[in-house]
């Protein structure tokens, strides 16, 4: 297949290149998973300009400064949270500001890193960092005074990331690239290009849970715009999150996220609904700024979608449905709730394994601090709903 890259404006101003999604490209990751990712190269003309979300240049600026002043290598650097991007009830003002930091090998970013900031490790003991960062964890240093900003960081190696992102083992870094980030630092185009997959997949879920057609809890009838669909998309990584169950985050966050970041959403998904329209997985029932969509899921295209899922994902969906053929699994009225079930399972295990990651390498008084400020925001949202 010839990919044409296109061109198009973002709502920055700022001309974007990037190439139209498909799937043939992801063969080796859709058949084999991360073991695949040998055979995989991204191509010399690929472009993915619909992720390059900034907002204005001197902030630019102001987030390159904080990651140059890091004397650690770092691939990636990727911004995020309601102190990088707008958020309904948040002002940037005394914001902290978050990012996750794709490394080589993480044992050596933080050995380096211990040199030149030590104030930012609750402890200096390598192989106890080693040991609480994991084989697929993130460890996040919270409240580190950089260049006159609070940051938060987050350290993940490059096999971790790329593994998330292929086969959804965590949806920890996958499902924060869900939704739009500034890659502040962009030096490893493997992230974009695995990325590309990993919105193709969230869009994937989305357009089951929301068009299923079928009388299942997750589902609607007939249509849905495109602020529901950006609304279902950021609920996804927030599924089976126990954070959400007990005060840990905003309970209004999806909308909070999708009401000030809407353009954003329309400028990563552009080429990806497109390539869903093109393919005739999704029909434009209505145009205009919020277009309406309708699913058009026929068995074939179930199949088509079903099967070319994140290699972890699929083995467990699969797993709910014991000697049955991948057709039977596609006519099943109850497959957009099995979907859910499989995302809840696998966040609900990331996401406390990733709490006590940040109890032990915060310590104690900084989770403490950082569990207040959490749960301050989660009472405050309650009193603006009421």
């Amino acid at each position: 297949m010839i990919l044409r890259c296109v061109r198009w404006q973002s709502t920055t101003g700022f001309t974007r290149v990037t190439t139209p999604y498909s799937d043939s490209v992801y063969k080796p990751i859709i058949a084999q998973g991360i073991r695949g990712l040998d055979q995989l190269d991204v191509p010399k003309d690929f472009h993915a300009g619909n992720q390059e979300v900034v907002i204005d240049r001197d902030q630019q600026r102001s987030l390159e400064g904080i990651i140059e002043s890091f004397e650690a290598p770092m691939q990636t650097s990727i911004g995020y949270g309601s102190g990088v991007l707008p958020q309904a009830g948040y002002t940037k003002q005394d914001q902290q500001i978050d990012f996750i930091n794709v490394v080589g090998d993480a044992n050596q970013f933080h050995r380096r890193n211990l040199q030149q900031y030590p104030g930012h490790y609750s402890t200096k003991n390598l192989a106890l960092l080693r040991w609480i960062q994991g084989k697929d964890g993130i460890y996040f240093n919270p409240f580190c005074p950089i260049n006159g900003h609070t940051v938060k960081y987050g350290t993940v190696s490059r096999q971790a990331a790329l593994h998330d992102l292929s086969e959804w083992t965590q949806l920890y870094f996958a499902g924060r690239l869900h939704k739009p980030v500034n890659f502040v630092r962009d030096n490893d185009p493997m992230v974009k290009f695995l990325n590309q997959y990993n919105l193709k997949n969230a869009l994937t879920l989305s357009v089951f849970m929301l068009g299923s057609g079928k009388p299942t809890k997750v589902s609607i009838p007939e249509t849905f715009s495109e602020r529901q669909l950006y609304e279902q998309i950021t609920r996804l990584s927030y599924m089976g999150d126990f954070r959400m169950k007990v005060g840990g985050e905003n309970p209004h966050k999806v909308k909070n996220i999708v009401e000030k970041q809407f353009n954003l959403f329309k400028q990563v998904y552009e080429p990806i609904i497109d390539y869903f329209v093109h393919r005739g997985y999704l029909v434009i029932s209505e145009s205009g700024p919020n277009k309406v969509f309708r699913a058009n899921l026929s068995v074939n295209h179930r199949i088509q979608l079903v099967s070319t899922l994140p290699l972890g994902f699929r083995k467990q969906l699969y797993g709910m449905y014991q000697d049955k053929s991948i057709k039977e699994i596609a006519k099943d009225p109850k497959l957009a709730d099995n979907m859910q079930s499989v995302v809840s399972r696998i966040i609900w295990s990331s996401s406390i394994k990733q709490a006590i990651r940040g109890v032990l390498s915060a310590g104690l008084i900084q989770s403490v601090k950082y569990a207040l400020a959490k749960n301050a925001k989660f009472w405050k949202s309650r009193g603006e709903k009421a």
